[in-house]
Formats: structure tokens, sequence, C-alpha cells
């Protein structure tokens, strides 16, 4: 079983995620991260059953071409149809692929979209049970969710699990494959529609930024940062910080460096009522000094004025490089 590279080109530019990291599936249909550049010889050997990948959803530039739903348990394919009507009835075009214990619902995207965006659209749709990936809305501590590379042969069954479509000739429903072979299917793959990503979904980093602004302009507390000089990095202008100070001029920090989390978006009641955010001495100059227990991500002093204040890493080394209030 050979394929054209254009035909490579249809699985790699509408189901691969991440393409400077992949995962191979083990023979007990778990998975080991290769940690490698996905190879064009490898979706091939995919295609061809000799091995299986995973990809990560979220790419190498934090964005996502499309999301996923993940109905894993016997039944699944019923309830994620359900999800594509609700999804429909919005406009919202999706695509269903069977897996092992029940089935995968696709978004294809016509654009590349942010994973917290992408979650703050689609994830209301996604019923309890079921699972949403991306699940991250960033790669700060890790790649991410992980979903199967469709027509492949799954290495526990030694089955390959087909897109379907719901046949509505009948006086009855019913789930049908939309081709018998890979080659055909390949070839619907590459008449999907893509989806327009909601043009009025307002990240919540945005929200956030738009009242720290106005907020930030009334605070005489608000963080006057040092100006790097021309040549210095990231990680050097943060090993140059004092992050208790930093950071503590936007959340109350106790003697033990914990405070509630800002990033309320991240948390069930759209707030921290607990403290779960954890400042601390970075372990290595310009490293993580922050963790959200709650959140379970963290990162530098940059990564959180950059969260907190709702902009593009390049936006805000700018705005420092300028010196001056934030």
């Amino acid at each position: 079983m050979s394929f054209s590279r254009e035909e490579l080109g249809v699985l790699v530019n509408t189901c691969i995620g991440r393409r400077n990291d992949y995962a191979v599936q083990r023979e007990d249909g778990g998975y080991l991260r290769a940690g490698r550049v996905l190879t064009y010889d490898l979706v091939q050997a995919h295609l061809a059953g000799q091995v299986t990948l995973g990809t990560y959803v979220i790419d190498e530039q934090g964005g996502c071409r499309f999301a996923v739903f993940d109905c894993d348990k016997r039944g699944g394919l019923v309830d994620l149809v359900e999800v594509q009507e609700r999804l429909a009835a919005d406009g919202v075009v999706s695509h269903l692929e069977a897996s092992r214990r029940g089935g995968h619902l696709w978004v294809f995207l016509a654009s590349l979209v942010s994973p917290l965006q992408l979650r703050r659209w689609l994830l209301p749709y996604c019923p309890e049970g079921m699972e949403f990936f991306p699940k991250q809305d960033s790669t700060l501590a890790g790649p991410g969710s992980l979903v199967r590379v469709p027509l492949g042969v799954h290495r526990l069954t030694g089955e390959r699990y087909p897109f379907v479509h719901l046949d509505r000739s009948e006086w009855f429903r019913r789930l049908v494959p939309v081709a018998s072979e890979v080659g055909a299917s390949l070839a619907w793959l590459s008449t999907v529609q893509r989806v327009t990503p909601l043009a009025a979904v307002t990240s919540p980093q945005r929200e956030h930024a738009e009242v720290a602004t106005k907020k930030n302009t009334l605070q005489k507390n608000a963080a006057v940062l040092t100006r790097p000089t021309e040549r210095m990095t990231i990680q050097q202008w943060c090993a140059q910080q004092d992050v208790m100070d930093v950071i503590g001029r936007y959340v109350a920090l106790d003697r033990s460096g914990l405070g509630c989390c800002p990033f309320g978006w991240h948390h069930s009641d759209g707030k921290d009522t607990h403290p779960s955010l954890w400042v601390h001495e970075p372990s290595k100059p310009g490293g993580a000094c922050w963790y959200c227990h709650t959140w379970k991500q963290g990162g530098s002093v940059f990564d959180f004025l950059r969260l907190y204040y709702g902009v593009e890493a390049r936006e805000l080394w700018q705005r420092i490089q300028k010196g001056g209030q934030l």
C-alpha cells in the first residue's frame, strides 16, 4: 500500500497537529512519545499499518487546526451524533470517526486558533463524561493532548476505524463508513469542510487584559520593570527580576508565596477562592517561578505577565524593551 506525497499531505494538513514531535502507539494501546520531527515516510508507514501514530493537538506554534470530542465508551458514536447535531444547529460542521470503544468527532478549522480560544468556543458543547481535545489552554507544562491519527491500524485490535456518516436514506438512520478503502478515505478527507472560527469569541486573556489595562492606569503599584539591554534574552531579563516583588504587585502573597490565582477562567467558579498560586524562587536563573495547583501550569515571571496582560510574547517583550509601566 503506497500513497503519493499529495495524498499523504491530505492527512498531514488535516489531522496532524504538532509536526516537530509525535507519539507511537504500543502493542498494548498506550503511546510512547518520540521527541522527533514527523516525516512523510512515517505517515506512509502509518497508512500502511506498519506503525500507528498519535499527534499532539496543539502545534509547535501554540495553535490548533482542529478540535476533537472523544467518547470512549460503548455507544459513544450515538452520543457524538447528538453533539454533532447541536454543533450543526449553530453552523459548526463536524465529522465522525469510529474508535475501539466509541468514537471521535473532529472539527477541522479554516485557520489556526489558540487552544484557549478554541476551548472557550467549543468546550460548552461537550457533555459530562466526554473528553474534549485540546485539554490544555497552552503548552507551558508540556506538549498537551494526544489523539490517534486517523486511518491507521490500532495496535491492540489490529483494526482500522473509519470515518462514518449518518445515512438517512432509509426509514431508519444508521452510521456507515464514508469509504471502504484508505485511498478513498483520503480523497474524502480532502473535501471536508473547514470551519471558520467564531469571530465573536473573545479570549479570556484579552478580556482580562482590558480590565487590567483600565485598572493599572489608576494603580500606583503596577509593575515598573527595568529595561533590558539590547542583546539581553528574555531568560536573562527574567533572571534579573525579584519574582516575589513583581508578581506580588498583582497578587497578594503570604509569607510562603501563596496567593489566589488571577487567571480565573481556569477555575470552575470563575475565580480562585482558595489560594492555589505558589510563587517561589526559580531553581535556575530565569526559569519557572510560579505554579497554579488548580490549573496545574506555571512558568517564568515573563509568562505570568504575558498571561496577566493577555498579549503575545513579542508584544510584551517590546513593551518591556521600551521600559516604564506596562
